[in-house]
């Protein structure tokens, strides 16, 4: 098992019990440099009016859980935004089920990193189906975190 350096554990930490993440009832799984994996249940809170898992959640699941597997790689001094968000939703998924989010960093460059990352639902003997897709490109930046201010 790697460990995460200090920088990496406490954005990762403050990602996740940020009060969106939590809202949406989003759970760590497994986290290593360049891969992230969480899950969430679908419940009444983020499911649409026809009782499916909503658009928007997926969305921005996929966005957190790529930022999760970035988050290793960064610098101490270092933080990514989204650049790029490209997405295709494949299924629908209805209330009550486990949803898997896989997130893997295909690239780290000097100035961006590009990740994949996939949606899928859980079935109760374990099989999965795909539910969404999205490839994302993260935008490197220097931050000074004392400040709290971006480093130009």
């Amino acid at each position: 098992m790697t460990t995460l350096s200090e920088h990496a554990q406490a954005h990762s930490r403050a990602l996740l019990e940020h009060a969106y993440q939590r809202y949406c009832g989003l759970r760590l799984i497994e986290q290593r440099p360049g891969f992230c994996q969480c899950s969430l249940r679908v419940t009444e809170a983020i499911d649409n009016l026809s009782h499916t898992l909503h658009g928007g959640v997926i969305y921005s699941m996929l966005d957190v859980v790529s930022m999760l597997a970035t988050l290793p790689l960064l610098g101490p001094d270092e933080y990514a935004l989204t650049s790029s968000f490209n997405s295709m939703m494949l299924s629908a998924t209805p209330l009550g089920t486990e949803v898997l989010f896989e997130a893997t960093v295909l690239r780290g460059g000097r100035n961006l990193i590009f990740t994949q990352c996939q949606a899928w639902k859980l079935k109760p003997g374990g099989e999965r189906t795909q539910v969404a897709s999205a490839q994302l490109s993260k935008l490197r930046m220097r931050h000074d975190w004392r400040a709290n201010a971006p480093v130009r």
